[in-house]
């Protein structure tokens, strides 16, 4: 038979027992609850390509949206060239400096231009300057041609999925900054949150691309099926929404004229302006 004081004592024993399994187990949720420590030095794709250096989630300043405005071609590079001898860089850049000037007249935006004179710029160079600036919507201006005089009309691309590879290749191999804490996170994680980004990017640019061209339709002609998609270079930014704006057919002799007037570039211009002051307007909401 136990006596009272040797009941007491095993339950003392009992007692002391259950704290040490408590204590155990806080020690174990602890450890679970800590991000795995990870050797230093960089961390890689399964084809040892390291992973882009992303950068901490960090809250964002009050800043003004930055718009950058690429003027296609350039320098050596003249473009498309029109039935009367119209050079696209001209047209180009003379788009481009009248719809800075709209949106800086605006006050809402930062403006920049990947180009101000005749120059050529790597398609490269291109998106290099839209992301060391901060970009929030990039926006190409092309004219277009085809051996089909009769076409005619302004079109807008977005990125194709089936180029959605290329720009994975991109951020791999060119160590691109991303907004993406993926520091305390495994490869695998990491890799899926890369996508993530690279996803809402892509529907940020269809967004714009559908709000332009309902505005472009009041101002201009468009072509047949004018949301197309495809693999340009300069919309394979994976963290900036980006359209390439085509303004009409050179190859047309009725577009080609309208290109070259003024008045005309303006009132396209001034639904492009309303397009990017709709789009924003969302992120406000």
């Amino acid at each position: 038979m136990f006596t009272k004081g040797a009941a007491y004592n095993s339950m003392i024993r009992i007692f002391g027992m259950f704290l040490m399994v408590c204590a155990a187990f806080c020690v174990v949720l602890t450890a679970y609850a800590q991000p795995m420590s990870r050797k230093p030095g960089p961390r890689y794709f399964e084809d040892r390509i390291p992973y882009p250096v992303l950068e901490p989630a960090a809250p964002k300043k009050l800043r003004k949206p930055v718009i950058v405005i690429d003027p296609g071609h350039g320098g050596h590079d003249p473009g498309a060239i029109g039935a009367k001898g119209t050079q696209e860089k001209k047209i180009t850049m003379s788009a481009a400096k009248e719809l800075r000037d709209l949106l800086t007249a605006s006050g809402r935006y930062r403006v920049m231009l990947t180009r101000s004179s005749d120059k050529y710029l790597e398609h490269e160079q291109r998106l290099r300057i839209a992301r060391a600036g901060g970009a929030d919507l990039f926006i190409s201006i092309h004219a277009d041609s085809t051996g089909n005089k009769a076409a005619r009309g302004a079109s807008v691309y977005t990125l194709a999925d089936r180029a959605k590879g290329r720009s994975k290749r991109i951020v791999k191999s060119q160590n691109w900054i991303m907004d993406v804490d993926l520091t305390e996170q495994s490869d695998p994680v990491g890799d899926i949150l890369v996508d993530l980004a690279q996803r809402s990017t892509e529907s940020q640019s269809e967004q714009f691309a559908d709000i332009l061209l309902k505005n472009l339709s009041s101002q201009t002609r468009l072509i047949g099926n004018s949301h197309r998609r495809a693999g340009y270079y300069v919309l394979l930014a994976p963290d900036v929404p980006a359209v390439l704006l085509e303004l009409g057919f050179l190859s047309n002799a009725q577009d080609e004229k309208l290109l070259k007037s003024k008045s005309h570039r303006k009132k396209v211009l001034a639904s492009v302006t309303k397009s990017i002051d709709q789009y924003f307007a969302t992120k406000e909401e």
